[in-house]
């Protein structure tokens, strides 16, 4: 895997993932299932996390979002291996890691090393990608959307389309890279097609973002409007899959979730439920998937890492378990 000055790849040793498990007579954990190469043929997904908050800070937003990928694992591993999991369909890549601390770096500073972030991205899931292999991607800031989106268009050789489920369009200005305007870059630099993006909140969208997505086509409904009518979400999901049969790049920004700590934490919002059900409509449908993306949720302190942990290993479920269930069920 790459290697550049300010980050690095690191592996997590299957003994190290072994002892996150709490085995349990009688019962088989996903720690226990998992593929042990990622090339191998039954494998799927494989599950990339990234322990960055630079994206978020260099937006303004708050740190923590290099504590989601380990608020998440032990979670994860420790959830069961039952009829609904193929075994070996997930293997545990590795995560992408700052290599000094970035405590005290300013604005400016932060933002150059986010352009370096996005080609280490970048060239640690093109492998996969061009394997075949779906990566789901956990923690750090939604600046890592710009990479996954050119490393998916780069495999695909034509632009990519992306759905997105978050309060914020995230097509801010190109003033230099943050995790608020990885798709603003993707579509005005050619790698994005069509962008679809649901529960955008009225009052964190600038005047101009919203000019930005008129100008360029941007798929776009607003919270406000489900909040006045109930069943609308679902309805707009399946109305926007089955427009289409093109593959799609799977974003959820975990700040559309009402209370979760995040880096735009949010009174206000969707329910755990209603990103669980965006999750599992797009898994169902059949729309190729080139890769899902959990950024943005940010830990930082015990109680926070038990929320987000929970909330992300359930997610990833959800998408592992629709096209990954292949157990016979058992007749009653």
């Amino acid at each position: 895997m790459p290697d550049t000055l300010h980050f690095t790849f690191r592996t997590i040793p299957p003994a190290a993932l072994d002892s996150l498990v709490a085995k349990r007579k009688d019962e088989t954990k996903l720690g226990e299932v998992l593929a042990a190469d990622w090339r191998d043929p039954d494998c799927r997904y494989v599950l990339l996390g990234i322990r960055e908050d630079i994206g978020p800070r260099a937006n303004n937003g708050y740190a923590g979002a290099r504590h989601a990928f380990d608020a998440f694992l032990p979670n994860f591993l420790n959830l069961q291996a039952n009829r609904f999991i193929r075994p070996g369909s997930l293997h545990v890549l590795g995560t992408i890691d700052p290599i000094l601390s970035v405590e005290h770096l300013d604005q400016a500073v932060l933002r150059k090393q986010v352009e370096e972030l996005d080609e280490f991205v970048l060239r640690t899931v093109l492998p996969v990608l061009e394997a075949g292999k779906v990566p789901i991607v956990i923690g750090g800031g939604h600046n890592n959307a710009y990479p996954l989106i050119k490393a998916a268009a780069a495999v695909q050789g034509a632009p990519v389309d992306v759905i997105n489920l978050d309060p914020h369009a995230d097509c801010r200005p190109l003033e230099g890279r943050h995790s608020g305007n990885s798709f603003s870059y993707a579509i005005t630099e050619g790698h994005l097609r069509r962008y679809a993006v649901f529960g955008l909140h009225r009052a964190r969208n600038s005047e101009a973002i919203l000019r930005f997505m008129d100008d360029h086509g941007v798929h776009h409904t607003f919270f406000a409007e489900y909040m006045m009518q109930p069943g609308l979400f679902q309805h707009d999901i399946d109305s926007f899959l089955a427009k289409e049969a093109t593959p799609l790049c799977v974003e959820l920004d975990m700040d559309v979730i009402r209370h979760m700590p995040s880096s735009a934490f949010s009174p206000s919002g969707m329910v755990l439920e209603d990103a669980r059900t965006y999750l599992r409509k797009v898994m169902a449908s059949p729309r190729h998937v080139h890769y899902v993306h959990l950024p943005e949720a940010a830990p930082n302190t015990p109680s926070q890492g038990r929320i987000v942990g929970k909330a992300l290993a359930f997610l990833v479920h959800d998408v592992i378990s629709v096209r990954g269930s292949g157990m016979p069920t058992p007749q009653p």
